[in-house]
């Protein structure tokens, strides 16, 4: 199957083409009414485009970014959608084919000379096709993906200022999507770095008030973790963090240091790069923020994947750690081409996220095999010390509505970190369910939300009414 008839055998928010590309924003017609007191803002990011011309990519991951700008002023609302001038883009653009390198496919230049075409088969380029997350941070907009390069955008054209990459003040050779925002205006982000005994690394970037300065000036690593595999790095897509802690996981989906070195002379894409480990447990790390230490324990989970975390807070000697968890679901990234999505849904396999918890007691003491150390109340999740081990603890977790699918989690930010209540997630991703999610894991009950047909959820957002003192007082 050619990748335009698989791209076409999908939803429609998959079919965005170039000319849907817009300068000006446009009215929008409001169904219902949109509170007074929401005005501003909202911007959103994710691949959007993925067909040019006669050619489409194949793989989720891959689409040219699209920015959406949703803004609200007294009930009236204005929409605008634009692609993201990137340099891939728009050499792309030039040829009215698609150009390049993309994780899951790639499509040769006509215009490279011989060397180039040498070069490029043993080094690779890094894409400044950001098209995962954009972030706040101070008075200036970015938009991220997985590579180290950030783009800072024109909130009024959603056009390139300038590009930045993380890895010319730090070591890493990519970075997360979904970094955290503190308080006090300190970005912290994760960068993976492939060298097994400095994979896991957390950067931490001051606010920025002298906007004549580079925006990530002034970062610095705070905190290395190695690998527990040599020849393999832990998947990062995001963390969790608490007042005290990072919040890491070790997935049994790794990155191959040798597909790395090998997979362009090899002919292999950048997805090839990535292999599950069917079998092997999910080991949860906490570091120290201020020592930069892991605790020397390994909280040892069942099989499976998370994308992304919900929060994660602690409570009693304890860290609560909620998830969007995918059981033995290391497998399903490789199952993200669109072709090999429809021949799972036409087979009935479908791989779900669930709401998740995990509860990490910090203190063994006393600790007797076979014993649960969770001493919180209202969880079902356990905590036992590994037999024969000191420092070992498996974990099983607690599921919210378990056969739900439950992914792109949202709560009120001013939670981050600290204990929560409610949580908001949609079903973006799933052909079978279309819904958005409110989550109160308190009373440990669900309120979903069906989305009419032709329609996808997208990520909920969570705003709060000014001068609220409740957690869910606002809209979303």
């Amino acid at each position: 199957m050619s990748n335009l008839s698989a791209l076409n055998q999908l939803p429609q928010y998959y079919h965005l083409e170039q000319k849907d590309h817009m300068d000006k924003p446009m009215d929008v017609e409001v169904s219902g009414e949109v509170p007074k007191w929401v005005n501003g803002s909202l911007y959103r990011n994710g691949s959007g485009l993925y067909k040019v011309g006669n050619t489409a990519w194949n793989h989720i991951f891959d689409g040219f970014a699209v920015l959406q700008r949703w803004t609200i002023s007294e009930g009236k609302v204005t929409y605008q959608s634009s692609i993201l001038d990137s340099e891939f883009y728009k050499k792309t653009a030039k040829h009215r084919k698609i150009v390049g390198e993309g994780f899951g496919s790639s499509f040769p230049d006509p215009c490279e000379t011989l060397f180039g075409r040498l070069f490029n088969r043993f080094i690779p380029k890094s894409s400044d096709n950001t098209n995962v997350n954009i972030v706040e941070f101070g008075d200036r907009l970015f938009a991220l993906t997985e590579m180290p390069t950030l783009n800072e955008i024109n909130p009024d054209t959603l056009t390139v200022k300038q590009k930045s990459a993380i890895s010319d003040y730090v070591v890493v050779h990519l970075g997360t999507a979904h970094p955290h925002v503190l308080k006090d205006g300190t970005a912290i982000f994760y960068g993976t770095n492939m060298v097994h005994n400095k994979a896991y690394n957390f950067i931490a970037i001051p606010p920025q008030t002298d906007f004549s300065k580079a925006p990530l000036a002034g970062a610095k690593v705070v905190a290395t973790v190695p690998s527990r595999w040599k020849m393999h790095i832990s998947y990062t897509h995001s963390f969790g963090i608490t007042e005290n802690y990072f919040v890491h996981l070790e997935q049994p989906l790794t990155m191959s240091i040798a597909r790395a070195m090998l997979y362009k002379p090899l002919g292999m894409n950048g997805a090839e790069v990535i292999v599950p480990h069917e079998g092997e447990s999910l080991d949860i790390m906490l570091i120290n923020r201020s020592t930069g230490q892991r605790l020397p324990v390994t909280y040892r989970a069942p099989e499976g994947v998370v994308f992304h975390f919900v929060n994660c807070y602690e409570e009693s000697n304890h860290v609560v750690c909620d998830v969007c968890f995918t059981p033995k679901g290391a497998k399903s990234i490789q199952r993200i081409y669109f072709n090999l999505m429809l021949e799972d849904a036409k087979a009935g396999i479908h791989y779900k996220p669930n709401y998740t918890r995990f509860v990490l007691p910090l203190s063994l003491d006393g600790a007797e095999e076979g014993k649960n150390l969770v001493t919180l109340p209202n969880t079902t999740a356990t905590a036992t010390l590994e037999k024969g081990g000191k420092n070992v603890i498996h974990v099983t977790p607690e599921f919210f509505e378990e056969n739900m699918y439950a992914d792109f989690p949202a709560i009120n930010y001013r939670y981050n970190g600290v204990k929560h209540r409610y949580c908001y997630t949609s079903t973006t991703l799933s052909t079978q369910q279309t819904k958005l999610s409110k989550f109160d894991v308190v009373k440990k009950t669900v309120k979903t939300y069906e989305v009419t047909n032709n329609f996808s959820p997208s990520e909920p957002v969570f705003i709060a009414r000014p001068g609220a003192t409740r957690e869910d007082d606002g809209k979303w």
